[in-house]
């Protein structure tokens, strides 16, 4: 008997055994890393904050957009000529799980948002906090996928925004310093998968009749 469902999620961890995913989502928190400890450096009030305020608005709109180029590129140029091209069926979200994203996203936001009004001391909980949250979004795609590695990420995670919570480094610096360190972590994840892949994948011939040119 076909087992359809392994067979789904074997096409899946395809997608994922170069590591591209993981290094463009750890440059992305390696950018935020560096932007919240940019926003940490500079003094309240100054006109800098307004600006760093504007550029945070652009990285998170055009993260995924870069994210999207970033591993088409790489794709083309290194995964596609080696192991062929999958496509996925698209999914479109319905109205209601769009609805439901939204509600969580800002029920989540303005917890915290509420934490920190009603005490300021908890500011010093961020590190962990962003830990723990993006640790349960890994976990749910490690879940997904069933990749071991990204099971090591989740735990990683949690790890890392404790361990920098427990350090007492601060709520901005703890935050800089956790996104920079799990960035790097996602990154050498990454290109670990990526140096695998490359050995195990060898590019054919051009000449064969399994080129990267063969249709």
């Amino acid at each position: 008997m076909v087992d359809i469902e392994k067979i789904e999620k074997r096409a899946v961890q395809s997608f994922y055994d170069d590591g591209l995913n993981e290094i463009a989502l750890g440059l992305v928190f390696l950018l935020l890393g560096g932007y919240f400890f940019a926003q940490a450096a500079i003094p309240e009030g100054s006109p800098f904050n307004a600006v760093l305020s504007a550029l945070f608005v652009l990285v998170i709109l055009s993260s995924g957009f870069l994210v999207n180029r970033f591993i088409r590129f790489f794709k083309r140029r290194m995964t596609y000529p080696r192991t062929g091209y999958v496509a996925f069926k698209k999914k479109e979200p319905s109205p209601k799980r769009r609805a439901a994203a939204m509600i969580v996203g800002g029920i989540i936001g303005a917890s915290l948002a509420a934490l920190y009004t009603l005490s300021p001391s908890l500011k010093a909980l961020f590190p962990a906090l962003n830990g723990l949250l993006l640790a349960v979004a890994v976990l749910l795609i490690a879940n997904k996928i069933g990749l071991v590695r990204f099971y090591a990420l989740a735990a990683a995670s949690a790890v890392i925004g404790v361990a920098v919570t427990a350090a007492g480094v601060g709520d901005l610096k703890g935050v800089s310093l956790y996104y920079g360190l799990f960035g790097a972590a996602v990154v050498i994840s990454g290109l670990t998968a990526l140096v695998v892949y490359l050995r195990r994948s060898p590019r054919p011939e051009p000449e064969g009749p399994e080129g990267p040119d063969a249709r």
